[in-house]
């Protein structure tokens, strides 16, 4: 079970913190006229005349009170949405640099330029977990909120970071996690047989099940990456909480479908992920589409779209190709789940190489758009359900009275495409106002939390 790092009076409160993006005075009463915004239990757009904001909190919709030291704000007609979520994130900007704390710090808060309110990384070192827990926690209107669970545990010659050879080393594993912050447990249930003729080690499915009663037992959840509809089956018989990615290889069965919507368990669909893979030149282009301020550099798109990285996946994966035309089943087996009702969420797996930090939340929503999926019902997988998955859907991910104000102000509709969220003006962080400009002209000065964090590890 996540914890909600950042209670309402903590957030009532962050709202008098100055923010270094700010370019106005802040109040305690914020009241925004003159827009539409998203609806989500509808997946519609509607029209509002005016949104009481206090001290971070939407107050009501259509307020006919006094208004006595109100900042009013018109909206000229635009859009509100909620902020957006990336539920499977890395704190790396999709190419190869090695980063310091600082630079870290600074790239994460570059996901507010994408209107990126709240993040879940499913696999971080220790120290840069704590590390960005407390800026979050000292600065919590400069950077999204925070999720993380811990280093990625495996079996030697398997795929992820921590390695165990026995259930004791697993729970040993969990506790230190648990006790170092982690919000979650993720467990690398993956052979990558979809992308090398040398299939890895899996973790065993009897480890799973005793790790998936273990964690419970503490109140958290066990996530797994399963790319293979066998595995996500397996998975699901021993108790998981959620699967990380999509799964490629085959149909998921009616068996599977049935319990992912029955039982609302979380699959969180990462198409980004597999488009770079299949396609490295195309799959970077399209995210650039997504930062016309050039916030990651032109050279990193260069970079990471050459010859040279598409060389270097083959040299990697030697299945890609395999991959590539296994697309249509990723595809096809996310529509039927979002069609029955499953609880599907958005991750993009952002910091892999050639999934670029940031850019690859949009573009993984175009790329559930291209589909068939409306963009209205795209736009709540990118919100309230990967709220729901976090476990902070009381708190965030809808536009609805009593939650924390994290909106995205848009002057396009984006009933019409993904694409108007290129026309975000500015991100409101629990009630706090970020201008998209402010973030680029601050884009590389990190902003430490106020008494400091230990290095990462």
């Amino acid at each position: 079970m996540f914890s909600k790092h950042l209670s309402i009076a903590a957030s009532i409160a962050s709202v008098l913190a100055l923010s270094s993006f700010e370019a106005f005075a802040q109040t305690e009463r914020i009241l925004l006229e003159n827009f539409s915004f998203y609806e989500a239990s509808s997946e519609s757009m509607l029209m509002a005349d005016n949104m009481l904001i206090e001290n971070g909190i939407i107050k009501s919709f259509n307020y006919t009170g006094k208004c006595g030291g109100c900042e009013r704000i018109d909206l000229e007609g635009g859009y509100l949405i909620p902020g957006l979520i990336d539920a499977h994130q890395h704190i790396a900007d999709g190419g190869f640099a090695k980063r310091n704390l600082d630079e870290r710090l600074a790239l994460y808060r570059r996901n507010l330029y994408w209107g990126i309110t709240t993040t879940f990384d499913p696999n971080v070192r220790r120290g840069v977990m704590r590390a960005l827990k407390a800026a979050v926690r000292e600065r919590p209107n400069d950077y999204p909120s925070y999720f993380a669970a811990g280093q990625s545990i495996t079996v030697p010659g398997g795929w992820g970071d921590k390695k165990v050879t026995s259930f004791p080393e697993v729970r040993n594993t969990v506790n230190l996690a648990l006790a170092s912050g982690s919000d979650a447990v993720k467990v690398s249930f993956d052979d990558k047989s979809w992308l090398s003729s040398n299939p890895m080690q899996k973790f065993p499915v009897e480890w799973l099940e005793q790790t998936a009663a273990y964690t419970h037992r503490l109140k958290r959840k066990v996530y797994v990456a399963a790319a293979r509809a066998d595995d996500v089956q397996a998975a699901l018989n021993v108790g998981v909480d959620g699967i990380l990615q999509g799964t490629v290889d085959k149909q998921l069965s009616d068996a599977t479908i049935n319990t992912l919507r029955d039982k609302q368990i979380p699959y969180i669909s990462t198409f980004a992920m597999f488009e770079a893979i299949a396609d490295v030149q195309t799959s970077v282009k399209e995210q650039h589409v997504f930062d016309p301020d050039n916030i990651n550099t032109n050279l990193l798109y260069q970079n990471m779209g050459s010859d040279l990285m598409v060389t270097n996946w083959e040299d990697w994966w030697d299945n890609s190709r395999y991959l590539k035309a296994k697309l249509p089943v990723l595809r096809a087996n996310t529509l039927m789940l979002v069609n029955k009702g499953a609880l599907v969420g958005i991750g993009t797996d952002a910091g892999t190489p050639s999934v670029i930090f940031g850019a690859s939340l949009p573009y993984e929503m175009e790329l559930h758009e291209r589909i068939q999926i409306p963009p209205l019902k795209v736009l709540k997988l990118a919100t309230l359900n990967n709220a729901k998955i976090i476990g902070i859907d009381e708190y965030t991910g809808s536009i609805t009275e009593g939650k924390e104000a994290d909106l995205i102000y848009l002057t396009d509709n984006p009933a019409d495409g993904i694409r108007a969220l290129n026309s975000m003006v500015w991100v409101m962080q629990n009630g706090v106002k970020l201008f998209r400009q402010g973030i680029v002209d601050n884009k590389d000065k990190p902003l430490p939390p106020k008494r400091g964090v230990k290095p990462a590890e």
